[in-house]
């Protein structure tokens, strides 16, 4: 430490402070900027600017930003990372402009005064080694107080309504995208990343990763086990995509493995929960025990307008599952044919196998426990009316037997003509169907699937048919 240098922490700065030393750990850092120096003797030339965000306990967090040239600012930002225990000896110290403006592009933290550092004057140094155990756990600790985050339930909620905000999300990695170098329109070559989240409340919001520094982070992240907190991401609606997103920015934070009782609530859900559409699909079928409560009559192209809703307009909620009670005709009902029908399982994930599961979270998979694997309906068929079809629509496991009336095993020993005469008990008939319908952000349609199918009666149809 250089003479006449005095350590204080964060929460002891003051405004005009100089022989200053802080010691904290980087918790956030922004991809550095140039500018053109546009008076003055340097106008014309070329400077940096690098921002970052530095704590040293759990309440006391504030915002650093260190001009220079352009190569001795891109050298620090590659030197120093998100993790890193650091020592900045006499930065400037000054009053945060605590504007709209401020606030739009700076980190929030709780500091009344920001650090300024220059090439020139500030010494940005690692800390030793042996004494940066005391702030590890700081990497871990949010930076928003707890219970202070929006569901993924609260984002589809809202709709449209917020986009543009910035909102704190606590979420499990689904899945992680590849890095992709793109060129921005003024000409500067940028990674990014996109990430599927979700949490108990919702199987999938998708995050565009533009900070360089949280790019490659996330190649360490593993889905199911890395949990979350994304503080200040900004919400937009995707056109193309037909939904919301979530994307960094400069104010926002990301807090990997948060070491609240929330993210180790969610973390241990993030384990177990089905993630693949089908997988949802066949646990909310088996949630509906008794499918004659489903009443709500609709038509298929009513099925396919709520089940493809989605445009800058819709501020309505997250509609992404619901049921309805069709009067159709069964249009397609291969039983007697050379489609596909049965489908083998994995006893203990019920991920679908060919020869022997490969599902490596799976004991099974793993060669943790012998093999055992069960049989199950698993067809296709076409429902139709008088507003168009529903294409593709599964019809598996128990709901597959009590339909067709067999059990998948007394199927398989059935002669072709016992089949056929199972398939005419249905097929081209009217019927009373109830299905359940899951929109999916991963796939371009809606996944159906057929929970009860009965011959409707004529009069009872006849009233209840929508025109539309």
């Amino acid at each position: 430490m250089d003479a006449g240098v005095k350590r204080l922490p964060i929460a002891a700065v003051g405004e005009n402070m100089t022989n200053v030393l802080l010691v904290g750990m980087i918790i956030a850092k922004q991809n550095p900027r140039k500018v053109t120096c546009k008076s003055g003797p340097s106008s014309g030339s070329e400077r940096s600017v690098w921002n970052f965000t530095l704590r040293d306990s759990p309440h006391d967090l504030i915002n650093a930003t260190f001009w220079g040239s352009p190569d001795y600012i891109q050298s620090l930002a590659d030197k120093f990372h998100v993790g890193h225990v650091v020592e900045i000896s006499k930065p400037k110290i000054s009053l945060r402009c605590c504007d709209e403006q401020e606030d739009r592009f700076s980190p929030s933290v709780t500091s009344p005064f920001q650090l300024t550092l220059s090439e020139k004057q500030t010494s940005l140094v690692p800390h030793e080694a042996e004494y940066c155990d005391e702030f590890l756990y700081l990497l871990h600790l949010p930076t928003k107080p707890p219970g202070d985050y929006f569901t993924l339930a609260d984002v589809y909620r809202n709709g449209t309504s917020i986009r543009g905000e910035f909102v704190n999300l606590l979420v499990a990695v689904r899945d992680i995208g590849p890095m992709r170098h793109i060129k921005t329109k003024d000409g500067r070559d940028m990674d990014c990343r996109d990430v599927m989240v979700f949490d108990q409340t919702n199987t999938g919001l998708r995050v565009s990763l533009w900070n360089t520094e949280t790019v490659h982070r996330a190649e360490n992240w593993r889905p199911r086990e890395t949990v979350l907190f994304l503080a200040d991401m900004r919400l937009e609606w995707n056109a193309f995509r037909r939904g919301m997103v979530a994307s960094d920015g400069s104010r926002s934070i990301v807090t990997e493995d948060p070491e609240t009782p929330e993210a180790a609530a969610l973390r241990m859900y993030a384990r177990t929960v089905p993630l693949r559409a089908s997988a949802i699909l066949d646990q909310l079928a088996n949630s509906i025990p008794d499918p004659s409560s489903i009443t709500n009559v609709m038509t298929v192209q009513q099925v396919l307008d709520r089940a493809t809703a989605g445009s800058p307009d819709n501020s309505g909620g997250d509609d992404s599952q619901f049921t309805a009670l069709l009067y159709c005709l069964l249009t397609k009902y291969d039983l007697d044919g050379c489609s596909q029908l049965i489908i083998t399982k994995c006893s203990q994930c019920q991920m679908p196998v060919q020869d022997m599961c490969i599902n490596l979270e799976c004991p099974i998979g793993c060669g943790a426990e012998l093999p055992r694997y069960d049989v199950a309906f698993d067809l296709r068929i076409k429902l139709s009316d008088h507003t168009g079809s529903l294409e593709n629509v599964r019809l598996s496991g128990g709901a597959a037997e009590r339909i067709i009336g067999c059990t998948v095993n007394e199927f398989m020993s059935m002669p072709l003509d016992m089949k056929t005469h199972l398939k005419w008990k249905l097929c081209l008939e009217r019927c009373a169907a109830r299905i359940l319908v899951l929109r999916s952000s991963d796939r371009p349609r809606p996944l159906i699937s057929l929970l009860s199918c009965t011959v409707a009666d004529p009069s009872e149809a006849a009233a209840c048919i929508p025109v539309y």
